[in-house]
């Protein structure tokens, strides 16, 4: 799955090229022509990077970011400004209020894709990051003594955006610890050397589908323990062909953390 990447830019122009040059790098791009929209275009696409003009109507850059930031799902996102308007002051005022960087008018596209390059490179170090901690929990929970642990970690694996805390709040009151990764490319490599009491796979991960993620995995298929599936939303079109896969499978959307709970404590 190749880095999703938002723009969001009012004039149609500017937009249109700029869409040009990154799906010609092999990038997944939606755009939006304000903030406000840029605000709902962020949720409903999810991307890795936000590409966005400052003077926009309706709803402009600065306040678009504040929207995003708001967002505990995007709260991280990392957001590059396009604009004229990249003097010392602009700058300042950006940075206090998130901005990671800037790129100005008119566009040295040449400079726009190496920023884009090295944001999406930063976004990937801070995954590994986070991973490598996880893993280090994992050790530190294994290394207790026997009798003090009831079950293994459950592995969790779903975008980085996706809010999980009912999972995550119901396995806390079930007793079980989980180790949370977001890079379904990787599973095997999870699956490899460490035993868990239960994998939670969401439809969608960083790089890539559920779907993508079983036709792929040389270990999936293999494992004995409960497999849940996390869908976010029950009423949107769902390829359902692969569902029978997994033990069971979890709507978000619709289950609350009390039924989580209950459809989970009856496999662990």
């Amino acid at each position: 799955m190749s880095a999703r990447i938002a723009v969001v830019e009012d004039e149609a122009e500017i937009r249109s090229l700029i869409v040009e040059e990154l799906e010609d790098e092999g990038y997944e791009v939606a755009c939006a022509g304000n903030g406000a929209e840029g605000l709902k275009l962020i949720q409903d696409f999810k991307p890795q990077l936000v590409l966005s003009d400052i003077t926009m109507p309706v709803l402009d850059g600065y306040g678009m970011l504040e929207g995003l930031r708001e967002l505990k799902a995007f709260s991280s996102t990392p957001i590059v400004f396009l604009s004229a308007l990249a003097d010392r002051r602009h700058i300042i005022q950006g940075k206090k209020m998130g901005v990671d960087d800037y790129v100005t008018k008119p566009i040295d596209f040449e400079l726009l894709l190496a920023t884009v390059e090295a944001r999406l490179r930063e976004v990937e170090r801070m995954t590994a990051e986070k991973e490598e901690q996880m893993v280090k929990l994992y050790h530190s929970f294994m290394a207790q003594p026997e009798q003090e642990r009831r079950v293994k970690p459950a592995l969790i694996i779903a975008a980085e955006w996706q809010d999980i805390d009912d999972i995550e709040s119901s396995l806390r009151k079930m007793g079980v610890p989980f180790i949370v990764h977001h890079r379904g490319s990787q599973i095997d490599g999870y699956l490899a050397e460490k035993a868990y009491s239960a994998v939670i796979l969401s439809q969608n991960t960083n790089d890539q589908t559920a779907l993508t993620i079983l036709k792929r995995s040389q270990q999936f298929a293999k494992l004995s323990i409960p497999k849940f599936l996390l869908i976010e939303d029950s009423k949107a079109a769902q390829d359902m062909s692969y569902w029978d896969k997994f033990t069971r499978v979890i709507s978000l959307d619709r289950a609350t953390e009390a039924d989580i709970e209950e459809t989970i404590s009856a496999y662990i």
